[in-house]
């Protein structure tokens, strides 16, 4: 192999594989502003940094049509579930999500029911997120059963402590060990919803989103990954063109 073509290979190689590395981003949470804990409705919004906003609704449906119940919703004060004393907000933390949720505001169930729980947005949102606190616990697994596709992006141990703690997935089901963590929906949704089959006393979740569609419409594939692709083969090319005159000559 001579100088000339060990380079074009070189430089080939750089191009076709080079990764898109994924980094951190900054999520925006819902600021939950009213409840019906009986009623089971809780109804909130979210700012994004160009002062627009995106109303989320969420409620307990029962098989019947009636509404179902929540545990408790915290809307403004109470305690910040997000943050403890063992290792500050790191369940919340990874290379995809910068950012825990700011505040204490947090919606809790039991389950136990065949209710669903249904979140609707006033908007089309890429990529949501869901923070979660204390899904099941060391002597009970509990799940979460999605309507929605979805990636654990983060955990950790959370506000109470202890070594038994873990969030697990299979397929659409989220499983969890005194679980605290983040999950990232895949897709861009308007509504998507769970149910929780078995009782625990409780467990908590809230929502952020990155951007929405209308601030950032999909473009698949990346303009910068076909560029680097069609480089990298452009690179190929050359190098086999060189590869094949050297050994004509």
């Amino acid at each position: 192999m001579n100088r000339k073509f060990a380079l074009a290979a070189t430089v080939a190689a750089a191009f076709a594989f080079t990764p898109v590395t994924a980094s951190a981003v900054l999520y925006h949470y819902v600021d939950w502003t009213s409840a019906n804990v009986g009623g089971g409705t809780a109804s909130g919004t979210i700012t994004l940094p160009d002062a627009s906003t995106v109303t989320v609704d969420f409620e307990a449906i029962n098989p019947n049509g009636s509404a179902g119940t929540l545990n408790f919703v915290q809307t403004s004060g109470g305690t910040n579930y997000w943050n403890n004393n063992v290792n500050g907000q790191a369940p919340y933390l990874s290379s995809e999500v910068d950012n825990a949720p700011p505040d204490s505001d947090i919606v809790s169930l039991v389950g136990g029911t065949d209710t669903t729980y249904k979140v609707t947005l006033s908007e089309a949102i890429k990529d949501p997120i869901m923070a979660i606190v204390s899904l099941g616990s060391s002597a009970s697994t509990i799940t979460y059963n999605f309507d929605s596709p979805f990636t654990i992006v983060s955990q950790d141990v959370g506000f109470w402590g202890g070594t038994d703690t873990s969030l697990s997935q299979s397929g659409k089901v989220l499983t969890g060990t005194e679980g605290h963590g983040t999950i990232q929906f895949i897709g861009t949704f308007n509504v998507f919803s769970w149910t929780v089959p078995n009782f625990e006393n409780w467990h908590g979740f809230t929502f952020g989103i990155r951007t929405t569609e209308a601030i950032e419409p999909t473009v698949l594939p990346e303009p910068a990954a076909i560029v680097l692709f069609g480089l990298g083969l452009a690179g190929l090319g050359f190098a086999r063109r060189c590869a094949a005159k050297d050994n004509s000559a």
